[in-house]
């Protein structure tokens, strides 16, 4: 990996920094740089050239999820390695990132050793799943994927923060139109009838 480059995006600046100054230990990279907003790590993978770079992101950012970065960072740099790191421990969350095709994901709970093996299966082109995550999926052997578009998951997270259709329709640059499109379709999806159901149903499944 010494010839590629690191990114840590994360909004959490104490766990940032403290993984970046591990990896500048580590001697790993070539380079290693931190971004806590989402326009400006895009901006800077635009800006660069696109040679071989591992993407280290959050899941949770403060007001939403970051699955949409993850499709959106990869169309950016083809050559862009993503590797999922995260604290959460909902098995249906779980399934939801695996199926975006990370190339890597890593409990926040992992040791240093756990980032190697990961670094190494991706080398080999190989998916890695550290054993935390694992034995979440293991101890639910019946666990559907959620239904749920990264932009829905977006939206649904401003719902549960109170936000109104027309303050949610502001703050993800859409109409209130397609807002009220998408919380129908998220509705018919979870199989509920009103606003507070869809809100007791991602609560249930650890979404919000």
């Amino acid at each position: 990996m010494k010839h590629q480059k690191a990114i840590i995006y994360d909004h959490h600046r104490l766990f940032s920094d403290s993984f970046s100054c591990i990896m500048e230990r580590s001697d790993l990279f070539q380079s290693i740089q931190s971004f806590f907003d989402d326009k400006e790590l895009v901006q800077h993978i635009i800006s660069e050239s696109p040679e071989p770079t591992v993407l280290f992101i959050d899941f949770i950012m403060d007001d939403a999820y970051s699955l949409f970065l993850i499709n959106e960072t990869r169309r950016l740099n083809r050559n862009l390695k993503v590797v999922v790191v995260s604290g959460i421990s909902s098995p249906s969350l779980i399934k939801t990132i695996i199926s975006y095709r990370p190339h890597g994901f890593i409990s926040k709970s992992s040791g240093f050793d756990e980032i190697i093996k990961c670094l190494k299966k991706i080398e080999d082109g190989q998916f890695y799943l550290c054993p935390e995550i694992q034995n979440v999926l293991t101890n639910y052997e019946k666990i559907e994927k959620i239904p749920f578009t990264s932009r829905e998951l977006q939206i649904l997270q401003l719902f549960a923060q109170g936000f109104s259709i027309d303050k949610t329709a502001e703050l993800v640059h859409l109409s209130r139109h397609t807002i009220v499109s998408h919380r129908r379709k998220m509705m018919k999806k979870a199989g509920c009838k009103s606003i507070i159901e869809l809100l007791a149903f991602s609560h249930k499944h650890g979404l919000i």
